[in-house]
């Protein structure tokens, strides 16, 4: 387990938090909200225009419901937004990645920063980010304590860069009964879960 304490610069934060909420939404990476309204495109852009979205659900899920007519505001949309898939898409109701959904590669950028952080994490091979999870917190937030154990190289660190809000981070031990140490997340911090913390809650 490595905690970085300040390992993004203040620029580089804010380039990742606008990329956050303007570009890593967009399809055909999927969102929380693709299930239920179909891909949303230009979601950010649509909340600076205080735009109006019709609702539209994904045809291939479920293909026998009516189609639905009613709007909902893109602010709504984006202070409801949990989380966005960006490379391999996550499909969250079988626990698995799902090469049946279209994606495209993680940004260049994006994998090359987490190939420079996860380098002391490395003991051999080389660090290739394939997938992302984007979670995105309000204030009052939090998230049960879980293990990121769909991956099939446990050998690779799991990279995790906060960005905006400070956040109590919980690591626990092998079993949800070992009592978890608490960590004080900032902006700019980076989390590396490797080793034997690959298999710790947190």
């Amino acid at each position: 387990f490595y905690f970085i304490r300040g390992a993004l610069s203040v620029e580089e934060q804010f380039t990742w938090i606008k990329e956050s909420l303007r570009s890593f939404p967009q399809p055909p990476n999927r969102t929380n909200h693709t299930q239920f309204y179909g891909p949303i495109h230009n979601l950010w852009s649509a909340h600076a225009h205080a735009a109006l979205l019709t609702e539209e659900r994904e045809r291939e899920r479920e293909p026998a419901l009516p189609s639905p007519s009613k709007s909902i505001s893109a602010s709504a949309l984006v202070r409801k937004l949990r989380w966005a898939t960006l490379g391999l898409q996550f499909d969250w109701s079988k626990r698995n990645y799902d090469v049946s959904f279209p994606y495209v590669k993680i940004p260049h950028t994006l994998s090359q920063l987490a190939k420079e952080l996860a380098r002391p994490a490395m003991q051999k091979g080389e660090f290739r980010a394939e997938a992302a999870i984007v979670n995105y917190f309000s204030s009052d937030d939090m998230l049960g304590g879980h293990l990121d154990d769909m991956e099939a190289d446990w050998s690779k660190p799991i990279v995790s860069i906060s960005l905006g809000c400070k956040a109590i981070f919980l690591l626990g031990g092998e079993s949800r009964e070992d009592p978890p140490i608490a960590m004080f997340l900032r902006s700019g911090d980076v989390v590396l879960m490797a080793g034997p913390a690959r298999q710790c809650f947190h």
